[in-house]
């Protein structure tokens, strides 16, 4: 005689659990060698982060070579030349450091009509004629070069190096607030000294 039926409750029965076949034991070992590789990567692109890193954003708006004399005289703001070249470390460094700063970048745009010029002597073995005509005119010789001119054409101020944010914000801010003066009130002028 069968055994007696279950009476129906709506629901399926559930399944017999079935057993796996074969040994478990290497799960965790394959786990540890995926979390392993994985570790090995994440160092990798650590290392290779910190060797290479990442280029920030210039915020400053660099005016091109011709023109930029004429809105410094229409403005009255000094002129800012960057002389840079796209191998130079420090040069790297100033920008990241410097001009994609949006405090420094602000208040350089507000000071200044700020021009790079880039130097590609190393990558097309010549510069433009402009390129050339300006660092000739400022005796450039090594980069990063920051020169601050007056819009009237004055002495200029030159910034040779890099020396870390501060110093150049610093430099930058007095060469500004210097080249901004009218002539006769610069210090060391005959007319700053009462006509001596």
């Amino acid at each position: 005689m069968p055994p007696p039926a279950e009476p129906y409750t709506g629901t399926p029965a559930p399944a017999p659990a079935t057993r796996l076949a074969g040994s478990t034991r290497q799960a965790p070992l394959v786990l540890l060698s995926v979390a392993l590789v994985l570790l090995l990567v994440r160092l990798a692109i650590g290392l290779y982060d910190q060797a290479h890193p990442a280029q920030r954003v210039d915020l400053i708006h660099w005016r091109p070579i011709a023109g930029a004399e004429e809105e410094a005289r229409r403005t009255g703001k000094p002129l800012l030349y960057d002389f840079a070249a796209d191998w130079c470390g420090p040069c790297q460094m100033m920008q990241r450091e410097v001009f994609s700063d949006a405090s420094a970048a602000d208040q350089i745009e507000r000071m200044f009509v700020p021009v790079r010029v880039t130097d590609r002597r190393q990558e097309e073995g010549r510069n433009p004629a402009e390129v050339d005509s300006l660092q000739r005119r400022f005796k450039i010789d090594s980069f990063p070069t920051l020169v601050i001119v007056s819009a009237d054409g004055g002495e200029p101020a030159m910034l040779v190096g890099y020396r870390g944010k501060a110093p150049t914000i610093r430099a930058l801010s007095q060469a500004g607030m210097h080249a901004m003066m009218p002539m006769r009130l610069h210090i060391g002028t005959p007319k700053a000294n009462g006509g001596r």
